[in-house]
């Protein structure tokens, strides 16, 4: 069991385990029935269900304070140039984030803390904190019902029509003894008028506070009940002559969700039960972050205090700029609208033929957005929004790769800025010091939005110690957060494929299928439900929520999953090899039992190339996720080994370096998300077989000797998983696999006994 508290070293191994203890328990209690009554061509059916599902959690993952050894978190305009100390200059060659994760790693330095806190309810206004380390515990209770109508009606004998209705009401889990909180002001509303504010150049930033709610408070609970989830189905299977059948359907599919998404706020996101706080990031520098000393020193940084007993309606302490995690308040059920079309012929020789179509297209579905995402301001003086004139400056920072250049004004900074007007000296414009002090220096490291946050939020100039004469309230940020994460069910996606399946049934010894499908899956992210942005290690690489709130079909991309080609194979064949049988069939019973009876069985698949993201060093546009990047000019894959590693890409220096002049592939500009999965891997190949013979052995046991082999062939496919691919741009090891997506080959004999 581990405990305490711990310094995280990323991209090191950690010098000592430090996992946290779980428990699970979610029993399910179901009552079901159906009725059918059949008269004449009609066969109709109704039926029920009710489901109550305790989800009964512990954990002490959240107990404990932390901090880490992350160098995005420090102010990156400190990091010493190592020319100063006889290296090669590394800001315009690919390496600018490696070097600074390596120099942060090298000097120790520790600039994150995360204090975590945990409280536990006493009544609709105070709550009292635990100790330190305290497993917390928590049991939340819904209630699920649905039941259908459907009428089965045998239209002719080779036609019969399917059709009905489902209606499912879905309660919104809720914590028994009343351990719950939801913002006390409508979230949904909240942000959309953030936005909405923005474009007509006003400001719309009030304060987010947090009450108990729930069923267990006798209050409103996290979302309204779904009542409305009523899905029609309809199918049609006709036969125009014995070896022919066709096959039509459609319907609507509502998912069962919730449980995961508070265990997840729960932990994550109940603000006055239990939250974590972190230090402002981007102030400590290189040079004075604390140290690592031990892996259980957690660094002397000053943290926000925290009243204890807490006092309800509770608000985050202002100015924070903190990382935090939340739900959305109009969540609707997430479902699925499914379709086919299928065809199935018997051919000769007892093969059937199947084609088919099958689509699905997903409404509804769980996305995570950033609810605190800088707005896109419109300038009141009619000089154009944020992100069109962020974008300008960009693109002049990527035609002088960052360094100086004469640049031309544009209205909007100098309506927005005005107090950056002469900040070098006289006569300088607004455009031209921003670009000097800002977007130039940030442009390949944190990105725009450090640049924003230090001209509109923290008003200071890090490299030169100086305050901008910002306004006192914020245009684009609010004051509680940097970034607020949000489960919202505004994802969409798409499946179309076409499948092609030739079976043969059990005859002369040979069972075998083999089929084809031709497929395109899209959507704006491929994340689960009990997913978060923190609950993977390798968030880093993932960047699985919507890049851009203001515009999230901008993440439209393939899913992770898609494959375009997938084929599949697999047989079962008895030999036709010994007493009785067409090859050597008169053999005696004691060469039989050597050569005969043996059945030879296998499985075969491939897949085309698996889909990936070549990702920003930087942060455009979202304060916490690295974009995505753009390709401007040819990128050509070709997988070779570089040093005995496996590399997918023909040139991965030429992308690195070109980040910085924008060919072949960009960075994002602000306000976009860049092309996601648009490039392609390994695919999956995989050939397992076996070899079997039984023996009886009376009637009192039988033997059977198996020899089985997976991966037969020992293909060695690469994984393009955010653990198994660098798609790092920027990075010294850009393109290079790290992990496998097949198995080396297994081999295995048995010999087994049944009595």
């Amino acid at each position: 069991m581990a405990s305490g508290d711990y310094v995280v070293i990323l991209d090191l191994t950690q010098p000592v385990a430090q996992t946290r203890n779980n428990r699970l328990h979610v029993p399910v209690n179901n009552i079901t029935d159906t009725l059918d009554w059949t008269k004449g061509a009609h066969t109709f059916a109704v039926g029920g269900n009710w489901c109550a599902i305790t989800n009964q959690h512990g954990t002490d993952a959240n107990s404990f304070n932390n901090a880490l050894t992350n160098a995005y978190y420090t102010n990156a305009s400190t990091l010493p140039d190592p020319s100063a100390i006889g290296l090669p200059p590394v800001y315009n060659t690919g390496f600018a984030a490696s070097w600074m994760v390596a120099y942060g790693d090298l000097v120790g330095i520790v600039p994150q803390l995360n204090d975590v806190y945990n409280f536990k309810i006493n009544n609709a206004t105070t709550a009292t904190a635990l100790p330190d380390g305290t497993f917390v515990n928590r049991s939340f209770h819904t209630n699920e019902f649905e039941y259908f109508l459907q009428d089965s009606w045998h239209v002719r004998s080779n036609l019969n029509i399917s059709f009905g209705l489902r209606h499912t009401l879905l309660h919104t889990p809720y914590e028994t003894s009343g351990q719950q909180v939801t913002p006390t002001i409508d979230t949904d509303a909240w942000y959309k008028k953030r936005e909405s504010a923005a474009q007509q150049s006003q400001v719309y930033e009030p304060l987010l506070e947090f009450a108990p709610a729930g069923k267990g408070n006798h209050l409103p609970g996290y979302w309204p009940k779904q009542k409305t989830n009523i899905a029609p189905r309809l199918g049609i299977v006709f036969s125009p002559d014995s070896k022919t059948s066709i096959r039509a359907s459609a319907g609507m599919y509502f998912d069962h969700f919730g449980e995961a998404l508070v265990n997840s706020f729960d932990q994550e996101g109940s603000f006055g039960v239990s939250a974590t706080l972190s230090n402002q990031s981007q102030v400590l520098g290189f040079e004075n972050s604390p140290r690592f000393t031990g892996p259980h020193d957690l660094p002397n940084i000053p943290m926000p205090a925290v009243q204890n007993p807490q006092t309800f309606p509770f608000q985050l302490p202002q100015y924070g700029f903190g990382l935090y995690w939340g739900l959305d308040n109009k969540m609707k059920t997430p479902y699925a609208e499914s379709f086919d079309l299928s065809f199935q012929h018997q051919l000769p020789g007892g093969f059937s033929f199947e084609e088919a179509y099958v689509g699905r297209l997903g409404r509804h579905l769980l996305q995570q957005l950033d609810l605190a995402e800088p707005v896109d301001y419109v300038d009141p003086g009619g000089g154009g929004d944020y992100f069109t004139a962020a974008k300008k400056l960009s693109a002049i920072v990527d035609a002088h790769a960052a360094g100086p250049a004469v640049v031309s004004s544009i209205p909007y900074f100098e309506d927005v800025f005005p107090y950056m007007r002469g900040f070098d000296g006289p006569g300088e414009s607004a455009t031209q010091a921003i670009y000097n002090n800002e977007w130039a220096p940030y442009r390949y490291t944190n990105g725009e939005t450090t640049s924003l946050a230090d001209l509109d939020f923290f008003c200071f100039n890090n490299q030169r110690q100086v305050a901008y004469n910002c306004p006192a309230q914020s245009r684009f940020w609010n004051s509680e957060f940097s970034t607020l994460y949000a489960w919202d069910s505004i994802g969409t996606s798409s499946y179309n494929a076409l499948q092609f399946t030739l079976r043969h049934p059990p005859s002369h010894g040979l069972t075998t299928d083999v089929s084809y499908t031709f497929s395109k899956s899209l959507d704006l992210g491929s994340e689960t439900e009990r997913a978060s942005v923190w609950g993977l290690a390798d968030n880093y690489y993932t960047n699985f929520a919507i890049q851009n709130t203001w515009s999230p079909k901008l993440n439209r991309g393939p899913s992770d999953f898609d494959t375009h080609s997938l084929f599949t194979a697999d047989w079962v064949y008895a030999l036709p090899v010994g007493r009785g049988k067409s090859l050597l069939g008169d053999t005696n019973r004691v060469a039989d039992a050597l050569i005969g009876g043996w059945q030879w069985a296998g499985l075969g698949r491939w897949t085309s190339g698996l889909p990936f993201t070549l990702l920003s060093p930087a942060f455009p546009t979202n304060w916490d996720l690295q974009a995505y990047g753009v390709e401007t000019g040819a990128v050509k894959l070709r997988k070779h080994l570089v040093n005995g590693i496996p590399q997918i890409f023909d040139n991965p220096s030429a992308i690195s370096n070109g980040i910085y002049t924008g060919n072949p592939v960009r960075l994002a500009y602000p306000g976009e998300a860049g092309q996601r999965n648009n490039y392609r891997g390994d695919g999956y190949f995989d050939l397992d077989s076996s070899l079997t013979k039984s023996w009886n052995l009376g009637d009192w046991a039988r033997l059977k000797f198996a020899a089985e082999a997976y991966n037969l062939t020992n293909s060695a496919r690469f994984d393009v998983s955010p653990v198994g691919l660098n798609g790092q741009t920027a990075s010294g090891t850009l393109g290079s696999y790290g992990a496998t997506l097949s198995t080396y080959r297994r081999m295995q004999f048995s010999l087994r006994m049944d009595f």
